[in-house]
């Protein structure tokens, strides 16, 4: 009668332990059986046994209160260690789902920092842009390849960069496209010819300058383009 007192009992703590803590999901501390058992003696009292048969009672009694703490602690750690689980999972799902979320917004923010993509139009515009003005046929002949040299590059400190250029699109006027070799004494030619013009941006005119820049930028493009 007795075991199967202490064994419900134990058996009642544990479950009303473990549905209270299923709802909170937060650790449990187990009892210790001097709380449920009362005094020194369990449920008995007193300070010793008055016979040899309660004292083997009491001494049964005190093994299934161990037996019961035992298992009332083992079950404790059971449910402890699957809260601890539990609540690592959730951390792990809402660190994921903060991650994801975080970069959802990245890309939006990207997005409207971007603004709306552009057209085929507006790309072929915009390569357009930065193109340098084709070369007329006055200043450039089609047929012979000869060029109307602007006044600021006439002078002699121009004279053999003229030289060099002058005799590749003579060559690129009689079959079409210039050589590797020409286009590239051509772009050597006509950088030397800017970096020397922007050695005189302070003495000339400004408007001579310019048009002088951009001839020779207009020259370079027009070695890698087919003669009209």
């Amino acid at each position: 009668m007795m075991r199967s007192s202490a064994f419900l009992a134990v058996t009642a703590v544990l479950v009303c332990f473990t549905v209270a803590n299923a709802q909170t999901n937060t650790p449990i501390t187990p009892p210790s059986g001097g709380n449920y058992y009362g005094g020194g003696y369990g449920v008995y009292g007193g300070g010793h046994a008055s016979t040899a048969a309660e004292g083997r009672l009491r001494g049964m009694g005190d093994v299934m209160r161990s037996a019961g703490q035992a298992n009332l602690n083992n079950s404790a750690a059971a449910i402890n260690y699957s809260i601890a689980q539990r609540n690592q999972i959730e951390n792990r799902e809402a660190w994921t789902h903060s991650y994801f979320q975080m970069r959802q917004a990245n890309r939006a923010y990207r997005a409207a920092e971007r603004g709306p993509a552009a057209t085929m139009e507006q790309m072929v515009r915009f390569a357009q842009v930065g193109k340098p003005k084709p070369l007329s046929a006055g200043e450039v002949d089609p047929v012979s390849g000869s060029i109307n040299w602007p006044m600021l590059l006439q002078g002699d400190d121009f004279a053999d960069q003229r030289a060099e250029v002058e005799k590749a699109f003579a060559k690129r006027a009689g079959s079409s496209m210039m050589s590797e070799d020409d286009f590239m004494k051509t772009r050597e030619a006509t950088e030397e010819m800017a970096a020397n013009l922007k050695k005189k941006i302070r003495d000339v005119p400004s408007y001579k300058y310019m048009q002088s820049k951009k001839f020779i930028d207009s020259l370079a493009y027009a070695a890698g383009q087919p003669a009209s």
